[in-house]
């Protein structure tokens, strides 16, 4: 399989770093595709699951440490002589994480720093009010209270009829992540929206007991979804911050 099927949204400035994006449960890789325009001295690429966006077809994986691996094999392809840094939003951030373990593991890949967005630590227990077990309208309830999806969408059978099934494998996929004492050697950062249902200062701030390296995190305006709603302006903090670590390890 050509490795760039993982990678359909990219933009390569040859630029020193490839920065790797993983989307929320319900999304795809075209989250991140306005992100695309938006840096200068990165390369970026949003990651397609299989069953997700331009992959809708595949089968979808839905087991975490099968699909970290697959991803993390992807991005060693695609990044020799380059450094790397991962960007996961909720679900996203959980792949991120097992993404990078087996990077530092397995691999050779210069592995510079892991963003962790909008979800709790990976050895903390989540907030959510759905599991995959349950009924769909109480996924479709989830859907109203995190927000993040227009309201006339979700009033909208025929689109949910659509999208459900999807979105159901994402929270399987999710909810098969398993810690087991992993701790990464790189930084992590870890930021949050500071109107998000789930997460608090001390949510977030329980990333830094699975790394041996620096922690930091931050939150920002905004809910669950505070990346795309501050747009750009989030974008050039996440640019400033990764120029800024993989200056620092020169």
């Amino acid at each position: 399989m050509d490795m760039k099927i993982w990678f359909p949204f990219s933009c390569n400035h040859q630029a020193d770093v490839n920065l790797f994006c993983f989307h929320h449960a319900g999304g795809s890789a075209s989250n991140y595709r306005e992100w695309i325009s938006g840096y200068r001295h990165l390369n970026i690429y949003s990651v397609e699951l299989p069953g997700k966006g331009t992959r809708r077809m595949e089968e979808p994986i839905l087991n975490i440490a099968a699909l970290g691996a697959k991803v993390a094999q992807a991005i060693e392809s695609i990044s020799k002589d380059k450094k790397v840094v991962l960007f996961g939003h909720s679900m996203g951030a959980a792949i991120a994480f097992e993404v990078a373990h087996y990077l530092e593991n397995y691999t050779d890949v210069q592995l510079q720093l892991l963003v962790a967005a909008s979800r709790q630590a990976p050895h903390c227990k989540g907030k959510d009010k759905y599991h995959s077990t349950m009924a769909d309208h109480y996924l479709i309830q989830e859907l109203h209270r995190l927000g993040g999806t227009p309201q006339c969408l979700l009033n909208n059978q025929e689109f949910l009829n659509f999208v459900i099934p999807s979105i159901k494998n994402d929270y399987i996929l999710h909810e098969s992540f398993s810690y087991t004492g992993q701790k990464l050697n790189i930084p992590v950062i870890a930021h949050y929206g500071d109107e998000d249902p789930d997460l608090a200062d001390t949510d977030m701030s329980c990333w830094r007991e699975v790394t041996n390296n620096s922690f930091s995190f931050e939150n920002f305006q905004g809910s669950h979804f505070y990346l795309y709603e501050l747009g750009d302006m989030y974008v050039k903090v996440i640019e400033d911050t990764i120029l800024h670590y993989s200056v620092s390890t020169l």
